[in-house]
């Protein structure tokens, strides 16, 4: 056996089922083994490494399981850089296979060589060359260890030409399917901590839970919610806690922050006398540059399975270094019920209940707009009336991100939005659907766009039709970097420049790599063009022509701020 049918067949043996890249001259070997095992190991052929990087990433989010992404060396391993860095930003875990040079031509100008150790490791939890083809199998454990255990995250692998041909011993073949699943272990927090934050509880009259990506990785969402509703403790998210909760419930702010927050739901988080952040790193978008809450203000217990992460940002009166379901639930084990600050807190939650409907009221009339272009909040208002509360929602960064944050209530808790919050890459749904697709395992996945995404990312429409999956794709076009013009016009007095496209028909292009396809201009056709789309059960592309930034600000704190000086100042 060879090295290269060894790492196969032990993904297999881990339960690895999908595996997201395409071949190059160094990954012949590799693809023969993949050929032998075509029927168990299921590959995805994409168009660009770094689409296969994106959609490893969006496979381990809305799973839970390791996505595992392959390419060849040269540009194969530059390529797939961007998709790499996003997940271990994310927290998501990903094994990345890179092939290489044979290690006996190193130095002599091969094509494609470089240091590919280099490349990956300042992106990646571990990365690390393979040396010789018996030591394959014991790195390749490591390797699937470092990806799920703990706070979850990237690591790459390369793997010389000579090394995938060279001998194994096959008693060291073996898989690890305890590795699969993320978090591959969980850390029990301190008992003493968890008392002390029941006691902080207790005492606190206005305490508010901020969640990050940590409880959906932890899967703790059941957990958090039933500990807040009982306890009476609104919750917020970042963008990558999302979900983290039902956004429906009573206890529900929404996501807090810069970035698609809703303006009630960061003048709660200001005015707490308890802060518990759960499974956050309190990056400056979640906390708007470190003023939501401010440090010193409210008290903050954080709890955050990365040893370094409580009190990095803020001075904590405690932190708990443990696996967010864990703590919560020996948290909800160590709170007194019956407290009376409790019935004070429902109190509280009505106050905030009323707040919450004034601010949808105001939503709603502004998606009910007729105007042109199509204001982005019709189609949110949309996609809640039509999609199942099951559906899982892809988008980019840009005009999606802060209409979905603030906008699309989630139902259910769990993980059903995938948005790229690590390094905000243009280009990342239309191959992210892909990986959710296949995440899903039969749930319905819809992807947001922009036109400026479109560009970078479009040969993965040919990948989406090829496998034919009914996955419906919605552009907004507002003919420009929406995001960029919008920081022009506010910060450099509308100096514009390089932001601007020529008119495109965009669903002409759909339509020729094998997409139902068609472009909305009227408002009115908004709802039933999505309506056809879902529908239909075939691979299908909306071009909605949208308002920008300029016209129809985005929930953007800092740009709402800025807006409101530049009005006064007239």
């Amino acid at each position: 056996m060879n090295a290269a049918e060894a790492i196969v067949r032990m993904l297999i043996e881990t339960g690895v089922r999908h595996i997201f890249g395409l071949p190059g001259d160094t990954s012949m070997d590799f693809y023969d083994a993949l050929y032998r095992h075509r029927d168990t190991l299921t590959h995805i052929l994409t168009r660009d490494e770094r689409s296969a990087g994106f959609m490893a990433d969006a496979y381990a989010r809305v799973s839970g399981r390791l996505g595992v992404v392959e390419s060849p060396s040269g540009g194969g391993a530059t390529y797939v850089v961007p998709g790499v860095a996003e997940a271990q930003g994310s927290s998501s875990p990903l094994l990345s296979l890179t092939t290489d040079i044979p290690i006996a031509e190193e130095g002599r100008g091969v094509l494609t060589e470089l240091d590919q150790e280099s490349l990956f490791r300042p992106v990646t939890k571990w990365a690390t060359r393979v040396k010789t083809s018996g030591s394959a199998p014991e790195v390749l454990r490591r390797a699937l260890r470092m990806a799920t255990a703990g706070r979850p995250g990237a690591v790459s692998v390369v793997l010389p030409a000579d090394v995938l041909r060279g001998p194994v011993d096959e008693d060291t073949v073996y898989g690890l399917p305890e590795a699969l699943e993320a978090p591959s272990q969980r850390t029990r927090p301190d008992p003493e901590a968890i008392t002390r934050a029941a006691d902080l509880i207790g005492r606190a009259a206005r305490p508010v839970i901020v969640a990050g990506g940590g409880v959906r990785i932890a899967g703790a969402w059941d957990e958090l919610t039933t500990l807040a509703e009982s306890c009476a403790i609104p919750v917020a998210t970042s963008i990558n806690g999302k979900g983290s909760v039902p956004e429906t419930s009573p206890i529900s702010l929404g996501v807090v922050g810069g970035n698609g927050a809703r303006p009630y739901a960061n003048e709660v988080l200001a005015g707490a006398d308890l802060v518990i952040f759960i499974g956050t790193r309190t990056d400056s978008v979640t906390t708007l540059d470190w003023t939501l809450p401010r440090p010193g203000e409210p008290q903050v217990i954080h709890i955050d399975v990365d040893p370094w992460q409580p009190g990095n940002n803020y001075p904590t009166v405690l932190g708990i270094v443990a696996d967010a379901k864990l703590a919560l639930r020996d948290l909800l084990e160590a709170v007194d019920l019956r407290d009376p600050k409790i019935a004070e807190r429902r109190t509280w939650l009505d106050e905030i209940a009323a707040r919450k409907e004034a601010y949808f009221a105001e939503a709603a009339a502004k998606a009910a707009s007729t105007a042109r272009p199509i204001k982005p909040q019709r189609v949110i208002a949309a996609l809640r009336r039509l999609l199942s509360p099951d559906t899982v929602i892809v988008a980019d960064p840009g005009t999606p991100t802060p209409f979905i944050a603030a906008e699309y209530l989630l139902e259910q808790a769990g993980r059903w939005t995938v948005i790229p919050r690590a390094h905000g890459g243009l280009g990342y749904a239309i191959p992210a659907v892909v990986g959710a697709y296949f995440g899903a395992a039969g749930k319905p996945v819809v992807g947001l766009c922009g036109d400026g995404s479109f560009a970078m990312s479009c040969g993965e429409l040919e990948t989406i039709a090829r496998l034919g999956l009914p996955i419906t794709l919605i552009q907004f076009n507002n003919g420009s970097f929406g995001w960029i013009k919008e920081l022009q016009h506010l910060y450099h007095d509308d100096r514009f420049l390089s932001v601007d496209f020529n008119a495109v028909d965009y669903a002409a292009i759909a339509r020729g790599f094998g997409f139902r396809a068609e472009q909305v201009v009227d408002p009115e056709e908004v709802e039933p063009a999505i309506a056809r789309a879902l529908a239909s059960g075939q691979p299908s592309f909306i071009d909605v022509v949208s308002a920008s930034p300029l016209t129809e600000m985005p929930p953007v704190a800092a740009w709402q701020a800025a807006e409101a000086l530049r009005r006064a100042a007239r």
